[in-house]
C-alpha cells in the first residue's frame, strides 16, 4: 500500500489487517445482516424501557420519582432515533477493525495492577453488562464459536472471541453503553434500560448468531464447519412415530407429567410434537388410513394453495362474515384448492398426517384466541381474516409454534392483545383508527407472501397513542376524584364546625337557621378549600357566624350585613339576589319593600339552591361516604387496604358470567372512595373502600395477577388443556 492511500474498508487502529476483496464484501455484508436484525429488537427494547417507566411511575407514591420517570420517557422518545444509531456505528467500527490487535498488549499475566478508587454507579453499570455479556456468551456458546472460525477466515487470524468477536455479547454490551452515554438518564433508569435490551437484545442471541452462521456457510464461508458432528437418524413412517409418541404421551398422562411434555426447557409449549401427540391420542375415526402416497399433497401444492385461500381473504367485504374457521372447515376449503390443480382422472388429494395436524393446530389455536374476545368485538373479524396467511406461515415455518420471537407470531400476539384490550365493545367505542389500521393489516396479509414486522410495528404505535389518551383521560377522572374528595372534606369540616357553635350558642331558628346550615356552611367549606382553616378568609367568616349566632356583639350591623351578602356573592350568588336574602334574615317582615320577599320566598329559595359542588359539570351530589359495619372476613382485608397500592388491577365478576378488569387509579384513605378505570381510562365502578372489602370477600372481586405469558401461549396452553381433558375422557370411557 503506498503511502496516501487509505486502508481498505475505512481501518483505523495501530495493527490493521488489509482484507481482501471478498473478505470486504463478506464483512459489509454481515454488518447489514447484524444491522437488520437487529433493529426490530432494538425499537422492541425501548418500548418495553417506556412501559416499565410507567409502571414504575405508577407504583411510585413520591411525586419525585414520577417525575423522574416522565421526564425519562420524554428522553428516550427524543433520542430514540439516535441511540440505535449510535449502536449502529459502534457495530459498524467494530466490523471495520475486523482481526486487528492491539498493539503494546502485554502477555496475560505480566500487566502491572494499579489500584483505584471506582465510582460505585459506575462500577454498578458494568457489573450489569458483563453479566448480560456472560449469559448471553453461555446461552450461545456452539453458535459464537462458530462465528468466531467464521470471521477468523475472512480477517485471516486466529479463531475471533470475546472481544475480539465484533459482533459477539461483548461488542452488543459495549455498542448499548456507547449508544447510553450522552443520554441523562439516572442508573436506576439505565438498568431498566438493560434489562429491557437483555430482553429483546441478547436474550434472542442464539437466534442472531445462527442467522448470522446460515448467512456465511450459505456464503461458502467453512460450509461443512460445525461444532459438534452430524448424527444420522433412520426416518421412521409417520404412523410409526405417531403410534411411539401417543404411547410416550399416554404413559406420561398416567404418571401426572404431561405439563412436562408439552413444554420445552425453555418454557414455551412444544406445539408440533407435544401436541400433535395429544391429537394422536384422541379417538378419531379414518384418519391415518387409506393415504395414498400418489394422493398426498406435495409442499409445492400446498403452498400454492393456500396463497389461493390466503386471496380470497379480500373477496369478503364484510368483516362480519369473516368469521373463524373450524379445523374441518379450514381443511375441506384446503382440499377443495388442491383438487381444483390437479390433473382430470387422478385420484382427490389428501393431507400428509404432519399438514394435517398443522391446520388443525392452526385452527385450534385460532378458536381459542377468539374465545379470549367478546363476542360482539371486531377484533373477531380480524383474526377471521388473519387465519390463512397464519396458516400458510405455520406450514412453511415450524418455528411459528415453537419460537416466541417468530415474526408471524409476534404479529399475531400484538393484533390479539389489540383486540382484547382496545377493541371491546363492553368498554366503549372501539377506536376507529385502529380497527382501520387492523382492517388494512389484513388485506396487505392477504397478498403478502411472508409477514412483514414493519405492520407489528404500525399497530404497536398506534396502541401507544391509545394508551397515552387513556394515561391523559385516567389523569382527568383522578384530579376530579381529588377535587370531589377534598370538598367533601371541606363540607364535612364546615358542618362540624357549624354544629359546634350552634351547640354553644343560641339556637336560631326560621330564615336564619337554613341560612346557616345550608348556605353560611357552604361558603366556610369554599373558604377551607382556599386557604384552610388558619386561612385570613376563613377567620373573619367564622367571626360573622357568631356574630348570627349571638355570640359575639354585633358591633356594625350594615357592616354584617355588607359581609354576609358578599359571602353569598363567592357561592355564585347574584349581587341582587344576595342583598334580597340578607334583606330576608336583617329586616323585620313588617319593615321590607313591596318587591322583598317573604322569610318564606327567603327559605325556600335557599333550601332550593344546589350545595357548593352540586350542579357542576360531574352532574353528581357531593354526598358523604358512610362507613358501614363489617365482618370479620371483610375488616381483615379493609385494614390490608393501607397497603394497597394506586394502579393495581382487580377482576369484577359480571351479571352474565364474564370478568371485567378494572384498575384502582385512586382512593382516599380518608373518605374512603375509590376510582376504578377501565383499559381506556374511562371511568367505571364507583364504590367505597368498605364496599370493595366485601365484593373481596364474597368473592366477586379479585385481584388481578399480571399475565406473564402472552395472549398467544395462554391460547396454547389452552388447547393443550382441552385436548388432555378430552383424552382422558376419551380413556374413561373405553375403560367403562
Amino acid at each position: 500500500m503506498s503511502a496516501g492511500t487509505q486502508p481498505p474498508y475505512g481501518r483505523t487502529g495501530p495493527h490493521p489487517v488489509a482484507l481482501s476483496p471478498r473478505a470486504e464484501r463478506e464483512a459489509q455484508q454481515g454488518l447489514s445482516l447484524c444491522l437488520t436484525w437487529l433493529d426490530m429488537p432494538l425499537r422492541d427494547a425501548l418500548r418495553d424501557f417506556d412501559r416499565r417507566l410507567f409502571a414504575a411511575a405508577e407504583a411510585s407514591r413520591n411525586h419525585l420519582e414520577q417525575q423522574a420517570c416522565f421526564e425519562s420517557r420524554g428522553i428516550v422518545e427524543r433520542d430514540g432515533p439516535g441511540f440505535r444509531n449510535r449502536f449502529a456505528a459502534h457495530l459498524s467500527r467494530r466490523f471495520r477493525q475486523l482481526g486487528e490487535t492491539t498493539g503494546g498488549k502485554s502477555a496475560p499475566g505480566t500487566e502491572h495492577l494499579t489500584l483505584s478508587l471506582v465510582d460505585p454507579e459506575e462500577q454498578e453499570q458494568a457489573d450489569a453488562l458483563a453479566s448480560m455479556a456472560a449469559r448471553c456468551e453461555a446461552r450461545s456458546a456452539s453458535s459464537l464459536f462458530e462465528l468466531g472460525y467464521r470471521l477468523a477466515v475472512l480477517a485471516g487470524t486466529a479463531p475471533l472471541e470475546g472481544e475480539a468477536l465484533p459482533a459477539g455479547p461483548r461488542a452488543l454490551t459495549a455498542a448499548l453503553e456507547e449508544a447510553v452515554a450522552p443520554m441523562p438518564l439516572s442508573v436506576a433508569h439505565r438498568l431498566l434500560l438493560f434489562q429491557a435490551v437483555d430482553a429483546h437484545v441478547l436474550g434472542h442471541g442464539e437466534a442472531f448468531y445462527g442467522a448470522l452462521n446460515e448467512h456465511y456457510r450459505t456464503r461458502g464461508i467453512l460450509p461443512g464447519f460445525r461444532v459438534y458432528p452430524n448424527v444420522r437418524v433412520a426416518a421412521t413412517p409417520a404412523a410409526e412415530r405417531r403410534a411411539k409418541t401417543a404411547e410416550t404421551t399416554a404413559t406420561e398422562t398416567v404418571g401426572g407429567s404431561t405439563a412436562a411434555a408439552t413444554t420445552t426447557v425453555e418454557g414455551h409449549i412444544g406445539v408440533l410434537e407435544g401436541l400433535r401427540a395429544l391429537l394422536a391420542s384422541r379417538v378419531q375415526t379414518g384418519r391415518g388410513a387409506g393415504f395414498a402416497p400418489g394422493r398426498l399433497a406435495s409442499d409445492d401444492e400446498l403452498q400454492t394453495a393456500l396463497l389461493a385461500l390466503q386471496g380470497h381473504v379480500t373477496e369478503v367485504a364484510d368483516a362480519a362474515q369473516r368469521e373463524i374457521r373450524s379445523a374441518h372447515a379450514l381443511r375441506e376449503e384446503l382440499i377443495h384448492q388442491l383438487n381444483l390443480g390437479r390433473p382430470a382422472g387422478s385420484p382427490p388429494a389428501e393431507l400428509t398426517l404432519e399438514q394435517d395436524d398443522t391446520v388443525e393446530l392452526t385452527a385450534m389455536l385460532f378458536q381459542s384466541l377468539g374465545q379470549q374476545l367478546a363476542a360482539a368485538s371486531p377484533g373477531r373479524a380480524v383474526l377471521g381474516g388473519l387465519q390463512w396467511p397464519m396458516l400458510r406461515a405455520a406450514v412453511n415455518d415450524r418455528g411459528f409454534f415453537d419460537q416466541a420471537e417468530h415474526p408471524a407470531r409476534q404479529l399475531l400476539d400484538t393484533v390479539g392483545e389489540a383486540a382484547q384490550h382496545w377493541l371491546d365493545p363492553a368498554e366503549g367505542e372501539p377506536d376507529a383508527a385502529l380497527v382501520d389500521r387492523l382492517e388494512r393489516l389484513v388485506v396487505e396479509a392477504s397478498h403478502a407472501q411472508v409477514i412483514d414486522p414493519a405492520w407489528r410495528a404500525d399497530i404497536e404505535q398506534q396502541i401507544a397513542l391509545l394508551s397515552r389518551k387513556a394515561h391523559v383521560a385516567e389523569r382527568r377522572q383522578i384530579e376530579a376524584m381529588e377535587g370531589r374528595d377534598r370538598l367533601e372534606r371541606a363540607r364535612q369540616r364546615a358542618t362540624e364546625i357549624m354544629n359546634e357553635h350552634m351547640v354553644r350558642g343560641a339556637a336560631p331558628r326560621g330564615v336564619l337557621r337554613i341560612l346557616l346550615e345550608r348556605t353560611w356552611a357552604d361558603v366556610l367549606a369554599l373558604h377551607i378549600l382556599r386557604g384552610g382553616e388558619n386561612g385570613e378568609a376563613f377567620l373573619h367568616c367564622l367571626g360573622v357566624t357568631d356574630q348570627l349566632l349571638g355570640r359575639r356583639p354585633i358591633v356594625d350591623p350594615q357592616k354584617l350585613r355588607q359581609d354576609v351578602e358578599r359571602g353569598l356573592e363567592h357561592l355564585g350568588m347574584h349581587a341582587a339576589e344576595a342583598a334580597q336574602v340578607a334583606a330576608g334574615v336583617f329586616e323585620p317582615p313588617g319593615r321590607q319593600g313591596d318587591e322583598a320577599l317573604t322569610p318564606t320566598d327567603v327559605a325556600m329559595r335557599l333550601k332550593q339552591r344546589p350545595r357548593l359542588g352540586e350542579g357542576t359539570a360531574h352532574v353528581e351530589a357531593v354526598t358523604p361516604v358512610r362507613p358501614t359495619p363489617l365482618d370479620a372476613a371483610a375488616q381483615a382485608i379493609y385494614d390490608g387496604f393501607a397497603s394497597l397500592r394506586f394502579g393495581t388491577w382487580f377482576e369484577f365478576a359480571q351479571a352474565d358470567g364474564s370478568i371485567a378488569l378494572r384498575k384502582l387509579a385512586w382512593f382516599s384513605p380518608g373518605t374512603g372512595r375509590c376510582l376504578f378505570v377501565n383499559q381506556r381510562g374511562g371511568r367505571t365502578e364507583d364504590i367505597d373502600l368498605t364496599r370493595l372489602a366485601r365484593l373481596i370477600a364474597s368473592g366477586e372481586v379479585r385481584e388481578w395477577k399480571e399475565q406473564r405469558l402472552s395472549i398467544v401461549d395462554r391460547a396454547w396452553r389452552a388447547v393443550a388443556r382441552n385436548l388432555r381433558r378430552e383424552n382422558g375422557f376419551e380413556r374413561m370411557a373405553g375403560h367403562a
